[in-house]
């Protein structure tokens, strides 16, 4: 093979490799940001693996069963749940203004077990001690909080039992 060849081969991977470097940086620039959530979680399947021994809320809040009607009322209710603040869901895509800050809750309960999304609701730190998930069904050791509020939870037992029983049907 002649030097000429050899520098014409080395040209193109040089060509190529910056297209494919300025390719990626530039695909890099366009997809979501990645949060202090995302990062301190890493992916689905990592926290997944971190989960899988930790049990949660093995027993109802309240000993009644949830309904996922009234689940999904709850998360969409921005006064309330307001999940879609933070996490996509597709099957509520009539829904506007969902969030990218949390991972998306298609097919959470694969991921995760009932036990395991009822205890992230009343209080994801167990799990994750730096997320920004608000614990919704906490009342002691809570900051910032207005005075109409104090010693009072974000949803009573029976919402987190509807929204668990929601999720429950994500599959």
């Amino acid at each position: 093979m002649s030097y000429r060849t050899i520098g014409g081969v080395l040209g193109m991977f040089t060509l190529f490799t910056a297209y494919l470097v300025a390719g990626a940086s530039h695909a890099c620039s366009c997809e979501p940001k990645t949060t202090g959530y995302f990062k301190q979680m890493g992916s689905a399947v990592a926290t997944a693996t971190r989960l899988r021994n930790r049990i949660g809320l093995e027993t109802s809040l309240t000993g009644v069963n949830g309904s996922p009607g009234k689940g999904r009322q709850i998360m969409i209710d921005r006064k309330r749940g307001n999940c879609l603040a933070c996490h996509r869901i597709s099957i509520m895509k009539e829904q506007p203004f969902h969030g990218d800050i949390g991972p998306s809750l298609d097919r959470v309960a694969l991921r995760y077990s009932e036990p395991q999304m009822r205890q992230m609701l009343v209080d994801a730190r167990l799990y994750f001690p730096k997320t920004i998930m608000p614990p919704f069904h906490v009342k002691a050791g809570m900051h910032r909080v207005a005075k109409k509020n104090a010693n009072k939870t974000i949803l009573s037992g029976q919402e987190i039992e509807h929204v668990v029983a929601f999720l429950m049907t994500l599959n």
